[in-house]
Protein backbone atom coordinates (compact mmCIF):
# COMPACT_ATOMS: atom_id res chain seq x y z
CA UNK A 1 0.00 0.00 0.00
CA UNK A 2 1.53 3.18 -1.13
CA UNK A 3 1.50 6.41 0.70
CA UNK A 4 -0.10 9.61 0.08
CA UNK A 5 1.83 11.69 -2.72
CA UNK A 6 4.49 14.02 -2.20
CA UNK A 7 3.90 17.45 -2.70
CA UNK A 8 6.43 18.61 -5.82
CA UNK A 9 9.14 20.20 -4.58
CA UNK A 10 9.24 23.72 -6.71
CA UNK A 11 5.16 24.17 -8.60
CA UNK A 12 3.80 27.40 -10.23
CA UNK A 13 -0.23 27.58 -10.35
CA UNK A 14 -1.18 30.62 -12.79
CA UNK A 15 1.70 31.95 -13.17
CA UNK A 16 2.22 35.61 -15.18
CA UNK A 17 5.59 36.17 -15.66
CA UNK A 18 7.28 39.03 -17.67
CA UNK A 19 9.83 42.18 -18.11
CA UNK A 20 8.71 45.73 -17.26
CA UNK A 21 4.78 46.35 -18.80
CA UNK A 22 5.44 42.85 -21.48
CA UNK A 23 4.04 39.64 -20.21
CA UNK A 24 6.31 37.04 -21.23
CA UNK A 25 4.29 34.24 -19.62
CA UNK A 26 0.18 34.59 -19.56
CA UNK A 27 -0.72 31.93 -17.44
CA UNK A 28 1.33 28.80 -16.60
CA UNK A 29 0.94 25.29 -14.40
CA UNK A 30 4.21 23.47 -13.77
CA UNK A 31 5.38 20.96 -11.64
CA UNK A 32 8.69 19.95 -10.45
CA UNK A 33 9.22 16.67 -8.50
CA UNK A 34 12.12 16.15 -6.60
CA UNK A 35 15.10 14.18 -7.20
CA UNK A 36 14.37 15.07 -11.31
CA UNK A 37 16.07 16.53 -13.64
CA UNK A 38 13.82 18.91 -16.43
CA UNK A 39 14.87 20.76 -19.35
CA UNK A 40 12.94 24.17 -20.48
CA UNK A 41 13.22 24.00 -24.46
CA UNK A 42 11.89 25.95 -26.60
CA UNK A 43 12.40 29.09 -29.66
CA UNK A 44 14.74 32.54 -28.59
CA UNK A 45 11.17 34.77 -26.94
CA UNK A 46 9.79 31.43 -25.91
CA UNK A 47 9.77 32.04 -22.44
CA UNK A 48 11.94 30.11 -20.59
CA UNK A 49 14.74 32.04 -19.14
CA UNK A 50 11.69 34.24 -17.94
CA UNK A 51 9.97 31.42 -16.10
CA UNK A 52 12.82 29.97 -14.75
CA UNK A 53 14.00 33.36 -13.51
CA UNK A 54 10.50 34.00 -12.04
CA UNK A 55 10.52 30.33 -10.05
CA UNK A 56 13.66 31.60 -8.52
CA UNK A 57 11.69 35.00 -7.74
CA UNK A 58 14.49 36.60 -9.37
CA UNK A 59 11.71 38.01 -11.10
CA UNK A 60 8.71 39.05 -9.30
CA UNK A 61 5.16 36.92 -10.37
CA UNK A 62 2.34 39.30 -12.29
CA UNK A 63 -0.22 36.88 -11.28
CA UNK A 64 -0.87 33.61 -9.49
CA UNK A 65 1.74 31.81 -6.93
CA UNK A 66 5.43 29.51 -7.11
CA UNK A 67 5.58 26.67 -4.11
CA UNK A 68 9.11 25.68 -2.71
CA UNK A 69 8.43 22.75 -0.71
CA UNK A 70 4.72 23.66 -1.02
CA UNK A 71 5.23 27.48 1.10
CA UNK A 72 4.34 30.12 -1.37
CA UNK A 73 7.74 32.15 -2.34
CA UNK A 74 6.06 35.15 -1.45
CA UNK A 75 5.80 33.69 2.77
CA UNK A 76 10.00 33.30 2.31
CA UNK A 77 12.40 35.85 2.86
CA UNK A 78 15.47 35.78 0.12
CA UNK A 79 17.87 33.67 2.40
CA UNK A 80 15.58 31.22 3.12
CA UNK A 81 14.90 30.62 -0.50
CA UNK A 82 18.79 30.96 -1.37
CA UNK A 83 19.41 28.09 1.20
CA UNK A 84 17.22 25.50 -0.63
CA UNK A 85 17.46 27.07 -4.09
CA UNK A 86 20.60 27.45 -6.12
CA UNK A 87 19.91 29.53 -9.35
CA UNK A 88 22.64 30.30 -12.23
CA UNK A 89 21.48 33.29 -14.50
CA UNK A 90 22.73 34.12 -17.70
CA UNK A 91 24.92 37.05 -16.86
CA UNK A 92 26.54 36.99 -13.67
CA UNK A 93 28.68 39.17 -12.58
CA UNK A 94 31.85 39.58 -9.97
CA UNK A 95 33.92 42.65 -8.87
CA UNK A 96 37.00 43.29 -11.04
CA UNK A 97 40.26 41.56 -9.79
CA UNK A 98 38.37 38.18 -7.98
CA UNK A 99 39.77 35.19 -7.59
CA UNK A 100 38.37 31.78 -8.66
CA UNK A 101 37.90 30.85 -4.78
CA UNK A 102 36.69 34.11 -3.67
CA UNK A 103 33.81 33.80 -6.29
CA UNK A 104 32.78 30.23 -5.36
CA UNK A 105 33.17 31.53 -1.88
CA UNK A 106 29.72 33.35 -2.81
CA UNK A 107 27.99 30.61 -2.78
CA UNK A 108 28.22 30.18 1.14
CA UNK A 109 26.40 33.60 2.01
CA UNK A 110 23.23 32.46 2.00
CA UNK A 111 24.27 29.57 4.67
CA UNK A 112 26.78 31.40 6.85
CA UNK A 113 25.96 35.40 6.29
CA UNK A 114 27.73 37.70 4.24
CA UNK A 115 30.09 39.03 7.28
CA UNK A 116 30.81 35.61 8.85
CA UNK A 117 33.72 33.34 9.16
CA UNK A 118 33.66 30.65 6.74
CA UNK A 119 34.07 27.43 8.61
CA UNK A 120 35.37 23.97 8.09
CA UNK A 121 31.83 23.13 6.69
CA UNK A 122 32.21 26.03 4.35
CA UNK A 123 35.61 24.81 3.40
CA UNK A 124 34.61 21.58 2.39
CA UNK A 125 31.78 22.76 0.24
CA UNK A 126 34.05 25.13 -1.76
CA UNK A 127 36.76 22.56 -2.51
CA UNK A 128 33.78 19.84 -3.66
CA UNK A 129 32.43 22.55 -5.70
CA UNK A 130 35.79 23.34 -7.32
CA UNK A 131 36.72 19.40 -7.66
CA UNK A 132 33.24 18.66 -9.72
CA UNK A 133 33.66 21.47 -11.78
CA UNK A 134 37.03 20.85 -12.48
CA UNK A 135 38.54 24.27 -11.16
CA UNK A 136 41.17 22.72 -8.49
CA UNK A 137 44.09 24.25 -10.35
CA UNK A 138 42.70 27.28 -10.97
CA UNK A 139 41.26 28.20 -7.41
CA UNK A 140 44.10 31.02 -7.10
CA UNK A 141 43.48 32.88 -10.75
CA UNK A 142 41.62 36.07 -11.22
CA UNK A 143 38.05 35.60 -13.17
CA UNK A 144 39.34 37.92 -15.91
CA UNK A 145 41.95 35.86 -16.73
CA UNK A 146 40.03 32.89 -17.71
CA UNK A 147 38.69 31.90 -20.68
CA UNK A 148 34.75 32.30 -21.55
CA UNK A 149 34.19 28.16 -20.24
CA UNK A 150 36.35 28.66 -17.43
CA UNK A 151 34.48 31.34 -16.47
CA UNK A 152 31.00 29.51 -16.63
CA UNK A 153 32.70 26.87 -14.59
CA UNK A 154 33.23 29.04 -12.10
CA UNK A 155 29.75 30.23 -11.77
CA UNK A 156 28.51 26.55 -11.61
CA UNK A 157 30.92 25.52 -8.80
CA UNK A 158 29.48 29.13 -6.84
CA UNK A 159 26.13 27.53 -7.41
CA UNK A 160 26.86 24.36 -6.39
CA UNK A 161 28.65 25.43 -3.27
CA UNK A 162 25.50 26.36 -1.60
CA UNK A 163 24.78 23.02 -1.41
CA UNK A 164 20.90 23.44 -2.08
CA UNK A 165 18.63 20.56 -2.59
CA UNK A 166 17.27 22.41 -6.25
CA UNK A 167 19.48 24.13 -8.57
CA UNK A 168 17.62 26.09 -11.80
CA UNK A 169 20.21 26.78 -14.53
CA UNK A 170 19.95 29.40 -17.28
CA UNK A 171 21.55 27.76 -20.28
CA UNK A 172 24.84 26.16 -18.44
CA UNK A 173 25.98 24.90 -21.24
CA UNK A 174 26.94 28.60 -23.11
CA UNK A 175 30.49 29.19 -23.74
CA UNK A 176 31.43 25.19 -22.87
CA UNK A 177 32.98 23.25 -25.67
CA UNK A 178 31.17 20.14 -26.09
CA UNK A 179 33.89 17.94 -23.99
CA UNK A 180 32.83 20.69 -20.77
CA UNK A 181 28.90 20.52 -21.92
CA UNK A 182 29.21 16.35 -21.74
CA UNK A 183 30.98 16.68 -18.39
CA UNK A 184 28.55 19.55 -16.96
CA UNK A 185 25.30 17.44 -17.84
CA UNK A 186 26.83 14.10 -16.78
CA UNK A 187 27.73 16.17 -13.47
CA UNK A 188 24.07 17.02 -13.44
CA UNK A 189 22.72 13.33 -13.95
CA UNK A 190 25.42 12.39 -10.68
CA UNK A 191 23.61 15.55 -8.50
CA UNK A 192 20.32 13.53 -9.51
CA UNK A 193 21.62 10.18 -8.91
CA UNK A 194 24.13 10.34 -5.77
CA UNK A 195 22.32 13.27 -3.86
CA UNK A 196 18.88 13.56 -4.87
CA UNK A 197 19.09 16.94 -6.46
CA UNK A 198 16.20 18.46 -8.34
CA UNK A 199 17.78 20.35 -11.52
CA UNK A 200 15.60 22.50 -13.53
CA UNK A 201 17.85 24.14 -16.68
CA UNK A 202 17.25 25.72 -19.87
CA UNK A 203 18.46 23.79 -22.84
CA UNK A 204 18.76 25.39 -26.38
CA UNK A 205 20.63 21.90 -27.38
CA UNK A 206 17.60 19.64 -28.28
CA UNK A 207 19.30 16.34 -28.26
CA UNK A 208 21.23 17.04 -25.65
CA UNK A 209 18.36 18.03 -23.50
CA UNK A 210 16.74 14.60 -24.73
CA UNK A 211 20.16 12.57 -23.90
CA UNK A 212 20.14 13.97 -20.31
CA UNK A 213 16.92 15.03 -18.79
CA UNK A 214 13.94 12.62 -17.28
CA UNK A 215 11.36 15.13 -18.63
CA UNK A 216 11.31 18.10 -21.50
CA UNK A 217 8.87 21.06 -21.25
CA UNK A 218 8.78 22.29 -24.72
CA UNK A 219 7.77 26.32 -24.59
CA UNK A 220 6.02 28.31 -27.11
CA UNK A 221 4.88 32.32 -26.51
CA UNK A 222 4.67 31.80 -23.00
CA UNK A 223 2.88 28.47 -22.83
CA UNK A 224 3.84 24.78 -22.67
CA UNK A 225 3.26 23.06 -25.97
CA UNK A 226 4.41 19.68 -24.90
CA UNK A 227 5.24 18.22 -21.79
CA UNK A 228 6.50 14.93 -20.80
CA UNK A 229 9.45 12.13 -21.14
CA UNK A 230 12.23 12.99 -23.98
CA UNK A 231 9.99 10.11 -26.27
CA UNK A 232 7.12 11.59 -25.88
CA UNK A 233 7.94 15.22 -26.72
CA UNK A 234 10.74 14.80 -29.39
CA UNK A 235 9.15 13.68 -31.81
CA UNK A 236 8.74 15.01 -35.92
CA UNK A 237 4.95 16.71 -34.70
CA UNK A 238 6.45 18.57 -31.54
CA UNK A 239 9.50 19.97 -33.42
CA UNK A 240 7.65 21.27 -35.97
CA UNK A 241 4.93 22.95 -33.82
CA UNK A 242 7.26 24.59 -31.50
CA UNK A 243 10.19 25.46 -33.56
CA UNK A 244 8.87 24.97 -37.14
CA UNK A 245 11.44 22.63 -38.05
CA UNK A 246 10.79 19.54 -40.32
CA UNK A 247 12.83 16.43 -39.13
CA UNK A 248 13.02 12.85 -38.64
CA UNK A 249 13.80 11.40 -34.71
CA UNK A 250 16.01 8.40 -34.75
CA UNK A 251 16.98 6.68 -32.01
CA UNK A 252 20.51 7.44 -30.32
CA UNK A 253 23.07 4.81 -30.86
CA UNK A 254 24.46 5.38 -27.82
CA UNK A 255 21.26 6.06 -24.83
CA UNK A 256 18.35 4.54 -26.90
CA UNK A 257 16.74 8.02 -26.42
CA UNK A 258 15.63 10.45 -29.26
CA UNK A 259 17.42 12.49 -31.27
CA UNK A 260 16.14 15.01 -34.24
CA UNK A 261 17.51 15.10 -37.53
CA UNK A 262 16.43 18.25 -39.49
CA UNK A 263 15.01 18.16 -42.84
Amino acid sequence: MTGPALPPVLAADGLVAGHGDRVVVPALDLAIEAGTITALVGPNGSGKSTLLMTLARVLRARGGVVRLDDVPLGELGSTAIARRLGVLPQTPAAPAGARVREVVEQGRFPQRGAWAMLRRRDDGAIDRALALTGLGDLADRRLEALSGGERQRVWIAMTLAQETGVLLLDEPTTALDVRHQLDLMRLVERLRDEQGMTVVMVLHDLNQAARHADRLVAMREGRVRADGPPDAVLTPATLLDVFDLPAVVVDDPVTGRPMYVAR
